[in-house]
């Protein structure tokens, strides 16, 4: 039987655990479309390229399988841009499947011709430009085993139109299992060495602190690492992309750190004397000031990634290795220790900081997220945008499994939620999944309300709308002497007629009054969007303002 290039596309990615793909059509990818359309595999058509990138991270965050998007050539390639950079940045393993002009025609200045390998080359692990159909089978293999080893991450596989409808195509070796990447080539001799010294630091140092960074999720190391948090009764704290990765119910979980983190936390950092950051990368929102960071600690790395280690922060004992492999061996080192003072002195600083907020700082939207949480019963997945948003969310959602609150760190992409949202869903079919974006967020990419709909994905959509750039207004309030220039996005869109427009359900309610809207939406069984109007000084704190460290955080405008 004839075979298209095409379809050994298609079926390489089958065999390979592909089910879904989240993509746009065009004049290039449609013998891709075609393949597709008698596959087992389920194309979700989104309304823009960015949204199909989006949505493919938020499966892949949700799932810890790979995420694969596909856009056409020139214009539908270069919108996947934003999506791409934010899965790297938060190190996403995601396929990016892009249509390219005729292989003749290559580098012609061809109608709808880009050089997309060149424009992602500083955001992806690797690209390809498959100009052969033999060499699609091994190209794709490749491709998803590299993003989905050592530090996860996007790869970019171009096809151009003639080697996708290119017939004949030699037929595939018979179906094997795919081998797991292997990461004995990033361990250092000497890590065994390094184990036994970090142990002796955590088993012997007055005041340690672990540090929970994403890698922790992306190497499925969250149990482990609960088992040694647990048993050697150790404090610790997160940074955003950690947040989730252990839950900790017995006083151990101090929150996350950084500009917009929990000031409990971030003088816990300031005063430890030893500190294990696995996962991390030390950041600049976790950091603040990097030569104020943890002044009187040694601190010691455990990393996939030999990039990170030392990258923002000096390491003084470094593990380059999988970090599920590093704590398996890690955790029997762990002795029984008593850290009643530490812990003691950790409360009386928890005593003293707390204020009768329940909202962690964040007022009527703190509360409000609290409530429709507590309405889906906790186990759903939450997934922000960016902004006051973001914030809010981050300090008031109780994440109780990993891969349950997905947030764009590192880029801190507005857009993000509802796509990415959409592909949490699709991949977690099982699980509530809960949008919390701002009105700006929304309206970058609302027009997928079009494809929640299109596709009956039941997401529950909160947008809180103070109709500014609630993150941008607050700065220039704190720091620009109040004033107050191109943050103000108008309260005159009617969120709840255009979410209706759609063909989406959708309420609106004070943040000071929720519950009856948040009540509605907890019993609509498709989605549902629910509008907060909030106070436009609805602002977050505290917080570290600009170029001073994490231990100088703010409660309220200054001067």
């Amino acid at each position: 039987m004839e075979t298209t290039g095409a379809q050994t596309l298609v079926e390489t990615l089958a065999r390979n655990g592909v089910t879904s793909i989240f993509g746009y059509p065009g004049a290039s990818t449609l013998p891709i479309h075609d393949a597709l359309s008698k596959s087992g595999i389920r194309h979700y058509l989104m309304r823009h390229e960015q949204a199909a990138a989006h949505a493919a991270d938020g499966y892949a965050r949700a799932t810890g399988r790979i995420g694969v998007c596909l856009a056409t050539s020139g214009p539908g390639a270069t919108n996947l841009v934003t999506g791409i950079a934010t899965a790297y940045m938060d190190s996403t393993p995601l396929l990016a499947l892009t249509g390219q002009v005729r292989t003749k025609l290559l580098g012609s200045d061809a109608f709808q011709e880009t050089d997309i390998i060149g424009i992602t080359m500083p955001i992806t692990k690797h690209s390809y430009l498959i100009n052969d159909a033999a060499q699609i089978e091994a190209t794709i293999e490749e491709a998803i085993s590299i993003a989905e080893s050592g530090r996860p991450g996007p790869v970019l596989v171009d096809l151009p139109f003639d080697v996708m409808a290119a017939k004949d195509v030699p037929q595939m070796k018979a179906s094997t299992k795919r081998k797991e990447p292997s990461t004995n080539g990033w361990r250092k001799k000497d890590n065994g060495d390094h184990l036994k010294r970090i142990a002796q630091f955590l088993n012997t140092a007055e005041k340690p602190v672990i540090i929970v960074g994403g890698g922790v999720k992306l190497a499925h190391a969250c149990t482990e690492l609960s088992d040694l948090i647990k048993r050697a009764k150790i404090p610790f704290v997160s940074t955003m992309m950690g947040i989730g990765s252990v839950a900790s119910p017995n006083g151990l979980n101090l929150g996350f750190i950084g500009t917009h983190g929990n000031e409990l936390a971030n003088h816990t950092i300031h005063r430890s004397d030893f500190i294990l950051a696995i996962g991390v990368r030390f950041s600049d929102r976790s950091t603040a000031v990097v030569e104020e960071f943890a002044p009187f600690a040694t601190i010691a790395q455990i990393d996939i990634d030999p990039t990170s280690i030392s990258k923002n922060i000096d390491t003084d004992l470094a593990v380059i290795d999988d970090i599920r492999k590093a704590l398996t061996e890690l955790s029997p080192l762990m002795q029984e220790t008593n850290r009643d003072e530490w812990l003691t002195r950790i409360q009386k600083k928890k005593d003293t900081l707390f204020r009768k907020d329940s909202s962690a700082g964040c007022g009527p939207a703190g509360d409000l997220i609290r409530q429709v949480q507590e309405a889906l019963h906790g186990d759903a997945t939450a997934v922000t945008d960016v902004g006051l948003n973001q914030i809010w969310t981050l300090r008031n959602w109780q994440a109780r499994q990993p891969r349950t609150l997905l947030t764009p760190g590192g880029l801190g992409t507005m857009g993000f939620s509802v796509p990415a949202a959409f592909g949490a869903a699709v991949g977690t079919p099982d699980r509530s999944v809960v949008v919390f974006s701002g009105d700006g967020g929304l309206l970058m990419n609302i027009q997928e309300l079009a494809s929640v709909f299109h596709h009956n994905v039941p997401l529950k959509i909160v947008v809180f709308n103070n109709g500014n750039l609630g993150m941008i207004r607050q700065i220039q309030d704190l720091f620009y002497g109040s004033r107050f220039s191109d943050s103000n996005l108008g309260s005159h869109i009617d969120l709840v007629a255009i979410a209706r427009g759609f063909g989406i359900e959708a309420e609106r309610v004070l943040a000071e009054k929720p519950e009856a809207g948040i009540e509605k939406m907890r019993k609509s069984t498709g989605p549902f969007l629910l509008e907060a109007v909030v106070d436009s000084n609805n602002y977050v704190f505290p917080i570290v303002p600009p170029g001073r460290s994490n231990v100088e955080m703010i409660h309220e405008k200054m001067g």
